[in-house]
C-alpha cells in the first residue's frame, strides 16, 4: 500500500534513514558482551607476558642497563638460588626453616606491584602456608627504582640483623612515598623494638653498601625481568618455578599445592 502511493525514490530515502537509525538505537539495547578475567591488578604497563589461564602478572620491567647485563649474565652455580644457600649468606628468612617449599620474592620498596603483593597475598600465604610449616619465604633485593630503593634495602637488611625485617618489610610498604622523594629514611621509618643506636649506624655504615648490587646480580644472572618475581622450589633447591608479576593468591595457591602432592 504504501509503495503504491509513493514514488521508489522517496521510498528507498526512507529505508536508508530507517537504517541508520536501527544501526545507532539497536546497540543500546543489544550491548557488545564482555570478557571478565582474573588479573593481578593495576595498569597495562609492564604487563606480564607469562600467563596462567586467565591469571594476568603485573610487574614493573627493568631499565635498559640491567635488561642489557640480563643478555650477558647466566647463573652458572644454580647451587645460589638454594634456599639453604639464601639462608647462609643472610637473606631474611620467615617460616619454617624446615618447610618444604621455598618461595623467594625478589622485589624492590619502591614498587607499586611490591606494594600490592605485600598488602594483597603476602597475607594469605602466610595464613595458609607459613603459619602451618609448610611453606618458608625468603627476600631477596632487586633494586630498580632509584637511590630510596637502595636506602630502603639497606635499611631492612640492618633491621633484620636484630630479628625485625618482616615487620620494616610492612611498615616499608605501609609507608610507601612518592618514589624518590626522600621518604625511605630512618627518620621516617621506625619499627618498635629496634635499637636505634645499632640501626642508624648500620644505615650509615658501609657493611651493607654492595647490598643491592650483589642481590641485583644474582636476579639478574636468574633471568628475573622485573618486580616482584618470585621462585617457588621445594627444600633442596629442586623443581624450581618462576612468577614474574604480582600474581593473586590463587596462582601461587595452585603452585604450592601441586608441589606439596609431588
Amino acid at each position: 500500500m504504501f509503495m503504491q502511493n509513493t514514488s521508489p525514490i522517496l521510498y528507498l530515502f526512507t529505508l536508508t534513514i530507517l537504517s541508520i537509525s536501527l544501526a545507532h538505537i539497536l546497540p543500546s539495547y543489544f550491548p557488545k558482551p564482555t570478557i571478565n578475567s582474573v588479573l593481578a591488578g593495576g595498569t597495562t604497563d609492564g604487563r606480564a607476558s607469562n600467563q596462567t589461564g586467565k591469571i594476568q602478572g603485573f610487574f614493573s620491567p627493568i631499565g635498559p642497563e640491567l635488561s642489557r647485563q640480563l643478555t650477558k649474565q647466566s647463573i652458572s652455580d644454580m647451587s645460589k638460588l638454594s634456599p639453604q644457600h639464601l639462608i647462609q649468606v643472610g637473606s631474611p628468612v620467615q617460616g619454617n626453616l624446615s618447610a618444604p617449599i621455598t618461595i623467594v620474592e625478589f622485589g624492590d620498596f619502591q614498587c607499586g606491584f611490591c606494594d600490592r603483593f605485600a598488602k594483597e597475598t603476602e597475607p594469605k600465604i602466610n595464613e595458609t602456608y607459613i603459619q602451618s610449616g609448610k611453606v618458608n619465604m625468603i627476600f631477596k633485593n632487586f633494586v630498580t627504582h632509584g637511590p630510596d630503593s637502595n636506602t630502603a634495602a639497606i635499611a631492612a637488611q640492618c633491621a633484620n640483623d636484630q630479628g625485625k625485617f618482616w615487620n620494616f618489610y610492612n611498615i616499608l610498604y605501609k609507608n610507601q612515598g612518592e618514589e624518590n622523594s626522600g621518604w625511605a629514611s630512618a627518620d621516617n621509618l621506625q619499627v618498635s623494638g629496634l635499637n636505634a643506636q645499632k640501626f642508624d649506624a648500620c644505615i650509615d655504615g658501609t657493611k651493607y653498601k654492595s647490598l643491592a648490587d650483589r642481590d641485583n646480580a644474582l636476579a639478574v644472572s636468574s633471568g628475573l625481568q622485573g618486580t616482584p618475581s618470585f621462585i617457588i622450589e621445594k627444600r633442596d633447591g629442586t623443581d624450581r618455578e618462576t612468577l614474574l608479576g604480582a600474581y593473586p593468591f590463587p596462582a601461587f595457591q595452585a603452585i604450592i599445592d601441586k608441589k606439596l602432592d609431588g
